[in-house]
Formats: structure tokens, sequence, C-alpha cells
């Protein structure tokens, strides 16, 4: 047998042995016993927990003169029968329903300030005098019974666009798409805008219900999307690194001396990247903000960063990328994801949509590190004949609408399994947690199983674990924990709460969201 024969046979005989064991590997993960080992010895990132935005139905829903349908909306996001939500994204308005014509007038949000008290004086955005907060009154009015429920600890105030009095077109949207639309001598204004309201609603509402509530201010919202030209559909500014790296400099000077002055501990949040996977992008580089950051001294004060999840979807490869971008030059940063919904028309309300948000929130949690978890709509609404339409809404408001009148009847509440699979995360992964080591012996991800694990502060253990296969999974869990509280939710049920002694394996349910919390 000459020596190429000899080197063919070689190579058959090990592309033989590598199929026969990738096929004995296969058939062990797919019909045997896989294997999670707790290891609380090894923590990561401390959870702060999980929110939701109050853009941009709040206008609209807050109007209803029916208390118990919004209480039942405020229930189902932030009660403990519902999501139990803790974080609270407020949207501050740029006055876009006074100043711009959007498709959906929603997505012009009111503005506290009066615009009739603007006489060219910049000066004024400091003076409370000058607002009227009797404005904005049905979003307020949801907030206040979001508060009512007790559980949130922690608000986030953002805004989408300057002030329209504050812009060079005196829109809350460029003129053109990539304008820095905030005019240069108005980044003081505009922080004296952002404080003015956020220290209003503080003191006037937030603290009758906790004033030991984590205030955080977010002034800018996706700085590298174009936010302008035709077709532009609701408020946003894009601001170029430079101009975004000013800006922040301004309103942080500003924020030390307000907090200072008035005993407050108002916290600047930045900067709320349109997706982390731009630290890969050409034009709109996550990393020369980042690098124009550096060139200021509140860069050293900053602690995390929020971004958001669009784009990078269920992408393992860019969670990666970014979390070692992040581990390499900003080691003492944490991620926030602060925003994500899934962008695609028609109202799904299977499984396997539930499923593929339940990935992006594992993912994020898991691989990119993140601290927090935002869903964007919390509210979203239709009519029946539309049945939703969009998909960026955790809960649903459905009602009939009168063709001729616009009147609107027969209102009610709904959600799809996106909502139930969240819960599975926000309910049982509590405030101040830290993730530990979840070793999956299914190394290959073939069997269609991932999960994370975090430590609750009670030394309980909290497992959760997606199985995307349509077949049941059954699974070893080592880490020495007796009592195991079991919640799942798969195309037939909806937080299904199991309770048992552990007897070492569990098994989850075909196209499934399975929490285990373990206790000793």
């Amino acid at each position: 047998m000459n020596k190429k024969i000899k080197a063919l046979v070689a190579i058959v005989c090990v592309v033989v042995v590598i199929g026969i064991s990738f096929g004995v590997y296969a058939l062990a993960v797919n019909f045997g016993t896989t294997t999670i080992n707790l290891d609380a010895s090894k923590t990561y990132q401390t959870m702060n927990g999980f929110g939701a935005s109050s853009a941009w139905l709040y206008q609209d829903l807050g109007t209803l003169e029916d208390d118990d349908f919004k209480d039942a909306a405020m229930q189902m996001l932030y009660g403990d029968s519902g999501l139990a939500l803790n974080t609270f994204r407020y949207n501050v308005g740029a006055g876009g329903v006074e100043s711009d014509s959007y498709e959906d007038p929603l997505r012009g949000a009111e503005s506290y300030f009066v615009a009739e008290n603007f006489n060219g004086d910049y000066s004024v955005f400091a003076d409370p005098s000058n607002y009227d907060f009797s404005k904005d009154a049905a979003v307020r009015d949801l907030f206040e019974r979001a508060l009512a429920t007790g559980n949130i600890s922690k608000i986030v105030f953002f805004a989408n666009s300057p002030h329209y009095l504050m812009t060079l077109n005196g829109k809350t949207h460029g003129e053109n798409r990539y304008d820095n639309n905030l005019k240069r001598e108005c980044y003081e204004a505009f922080s004296d805008y952002m404080l003015v309201i956020v220290d209003y609603l503080y003191q006037n509402i937030v603290c009758k219900y906790a004033s030991d509530i984590e205030i955080l201010i977010s002034p800018v919202n996706e700085p590298q999307w174009t936010w302008g030209g035709e077709g532009a559909t609701q408020e946003g500014c894009h601001y170029d690194p430079a101009q975004l790296a000013e800006f922040y400099d301004v309103f942080y000077k500003k924020l030390k001396a307000f907090n200072a002055a008035h005993s407050t501990e108002y916290i600047m949040d930045i900067f709320e990247s349109g997706n982390y996977k731009m630290v890969l992008s050409k034009r709109t580089n996550f990393n020369e903000y980042m690098t124009e950051f550096e060139k200021y001294e509140y860069f050293q004060d900053i602690t995390h960063i929020s971004v958001h999840s669009y784009g990078a979807d269920q992408s393992k490869y860019f969670r990666e990328v970014f979390a070692e971008y992040m581990a390499t030059y900003y080691p003492q940063i944490s991620v926030s994801v602060s925003e994500y919904c899934t962008m695609v028309w028609n109202l799904d309300r299977s499984i396997d949509m539930g499923l593929w948000c339940g990935k992006v929130m594992l993912r994020d949690l898991a691989i990119l590190g993140a601290t927090d978890w935002q869903w964007w709509l919390s509210i979203a609404k239709s009519t029946y004949e539309k049945n939703g339409e969009y998909e960026d809404g955790l809960v649903y408001w459905f009602y009939d609408e009168d063709k001729e009148t616009g009147e609107r009847s027969n209102h009610s509440l709904d959600v799809t399994k996106r909502y139930y699979v969240m819960g599975q995360f926000s309910k049982y992964i509590s405030e101040g947690s830290v993730r530990i080591k979840a070793g999956y012996s299914d190394f290959l991800s073939m069997n269609g199983v991932e999960c994370v694990a975090f430590k609750n502060l009670d030394g309980s253990i909290t497992l959760i674990a997606l199985n995307d296969s349509e077949s049941e999974r059954k699974i070893k869990i080592n880490g020495g924990y007796a009592n195991v509280k079991e919640i799942t939710t798969n195309a037939d049920v909806n937080w299904q709460i199991r309770e048992y002694e552990n007897k070492g394996s569990v098994t989850l349910s075909g196209k499934s969201v399975t929490t285990f919390v373990f206790t000793k």
C-alpha cells in the first residue's frame, strides 16, 4: 500500500471515529441525563433587577376613568401577582406633542415646561416656576399606581430628545439624518430641564411612597441612530461622540452641584447605546464614544453603562465580543441592558416567541453579565380587529373602536407567552442576588438547553433552565440542595408551581422555561 493510500485511509479512519464520537455524544445529550453543576464559590455580577418603560401608551391609558383597570395594568407589571418588576423607566417628554406631527401623536410626548414662558433666555429652564406640573397627568397617574405596589426600588428618568425649544430645527427630531440637533449653547439649559423635572417628581411623588428609591437620570437615548430626516416617527436626537462627551461633562457638573445644594443623590446614566454590537460598527462605533468620554473627569466616576440589545437578538458571538471588550478595556464598569423588544409585526402568542425572548434575556445575563434587564414598552395597545400589530409590549391593552366616532369600549388587558417567560426571571431573581457558576455538561449545546443561576440574599439558589427542544430533557443537578420549588412555563401552562424534595435530577418539558429555587 503506497503512502498516499495509507494517508487517505488514516484520514477516513479519523473522520469515522470523529463521526461515531459525535453520534454517541448526540445520543447521550439527547436521550441520556446531562448535568448542571452549581458552584456558589464562583461569582459574577450582582443583579439590580428588571423593569420596563412608560413610553408611549401611558399618555393615553392614564386618561381612562376606570381606576380598577389602570390598577390592574400596573399590578400585572409591578405587583407580586404580576412580573414584580422593580425598575420603572419614566419617559421625560420633549414637547413633541406641541411641536411635531407624528403619525402616532403619542410618540411626541408632553412636556412640563410652559413654552409661553420662554423669552429667548435659556436660563428660564432652571426656574421651576416656569413649569406646569399639572401637565402630563396621565403618565403621572400611572406612575403613582406603580409606586403604590411597593416593589419599585429604582427609577430611570430618560429623555429621547431635548425640549424642542433647545433644538436647531425647533423639533424633537433632526432635520436631517445624523444631525446633532441639540444647540451647543443649550447644554446647560437641557441639564437644568432634566434636573428640575426629576427633582419635582422625586420630592412630590416618589417620596410619598419611599425616599430611598435609587434615582438615575438618562438624558440621552440611542445617540448613534439617525433620528432625523424624512420619515422620523418619534422623539429622538443624534449625538456624535465628541458632542455627546462634551454634553455629559456639562450635565455631570450640573448634577454634582445640584446634589450638593439639595442633599440629593441622583446618578447620571450613560449612554443607552442603540446596541452593543456596534463595538464592531464603522460609522457609529461604540468605542469612539467611550474614547471621547475618557477625555473628561466625569468618566472616572462612571461605574456602569446602559446598552440596548437591539440587533444582537440571540447572538452569542456579539455578546462574547462585547463582554471581552468591556473586560479588557473597562473592567471597572458594569453593563445594564436598558431596552429590548423584538421589533417585528404581528402579535405572536406562541411559546416559540416566548423562548426567543427568553434566550435574549438569559444570554444577556449569562454571557454579557448584565446587572439589569429592562423591556422596552411595558404596555402596548391595539383594537381587537388588529390583534396587536407590533411585538413591542409586555401587556397589551385591547379595545373596540367605533370607526366613525373614535369612541372606545370593551377594554381588556392581555399578555403573550413572552410575558410569562420574563416572569420566570423577574419574579425569582431577587435584587442583590449574585450570579454563580452553572456548568452544563452539554458543552457543544446540542440538546437545546441553556441555563443561568443566582444565589439570593436569603441563601437560596435560583436556576433558570430554557429548553428549546421539542423533547423533554432529564437534568442532574449537583449542588447539595434539599428542597425544590419548580416554576414552569411552556405551551400548555404559565408559572405552574410544584414543590418537592430534591432527588438529584429534574425533567424539563419540551419547549419550556423552568425556574428552580433550591433551599437547604
